[in-house]
């Protein structure tokens, strides 16, 4: 191909599109979502995102499309995590573009314009293919759990009891974990340190729940 030639070829663009996601003992797990200012889709929820500019990497432009998007500054982002690629000819009807999609574990307390849905619960019909991208990144969140420690870590947060482990497991999976089993993986993961939990008994006394906290 000559210069002419490579000149006038058209180029899909790059986007960049995030899934936040979040998680505590009481609210469950959480994927959020952004209402779109503009065409196409004014008005639709979607998730965040933004055409990468030319000199920047991917993971600060994921970082914009949630500090533009949802108003989540980065250091309300405990974690990122690269999804995949997704590409096709009618994904975005304003011109040929691939996604690089990320998962990004946000800080449960971080003040947001997103709109926070139960994973249970996901709107259907997200513009784009945006349903594609989130269960790519929900798929992908279930195999980076507890084989990627730094993901699992900014989910459950520190401290955390056993119960919040299997709850995360449930929302993630649909199974609930053997409790033996799972005290078992807890108890010998040599990043974890058990927590005296004595003052977390419930109001009716007996056993108080096992807690964890990270090891630096």
């Amino acid at each position: 191909m000559n210069d002419a030639a490579a000149a006038i070829r058209d180029q899909p663009l790059i986007a960049i599109d995030v899934v936040p996601m979040s998680f505590t003992a009481a609210g469950g797990l959480r994927v959020a979502t952004a209402r779109r200012a503009y065409a196409p889709y004014a008005g639709e929820q979607a998730l965040p995102g933004v055409l990468l500019d030319g000199t920047e990497i991917l993971a600060d432009g994921a970082r914009r499309a949630l500090r533009a998007k949802t108003g989540v500054g980065p250091t309300a982002v405990r974690h990122l995590a690269q999804v995949g690629a997704f590409d096709g000819p009618d994904r975005d009807p304003r011109s040929a573009a691939i996604s690089i999609a990320f998962l990004a574990v946000i800080d449960p307390a971080a003040d947001s314009d997103a709109t926070w849905h139960d994973v249970g619960s996901l709107p259907l019909g997200l513009p784009f293919d945006h349903d594609r991208i989130v269960d790519a990144a929900l798929e992908r969140a279930r195999v980076l759990l507890w084989s990627d420690l730094p993901f699992t870590r900014a989910l459950l947060g520190d401290p955390f009891t056993t119960a919040d482990a299997a709850r995360l497991r449930i929302a993630l999976t649909g199974t609930t974990p053997d409790p033996g089993n799972l005290n078992r993986t807890l108890r010998t993961n040599t990043a974890l340190a058990r927590v005296d939990a004595t003052a977390s008994a419930g109001p009716r006394g007996g056993r108080p729940p096992a807690a964890w906290t990270w090891q630096d």
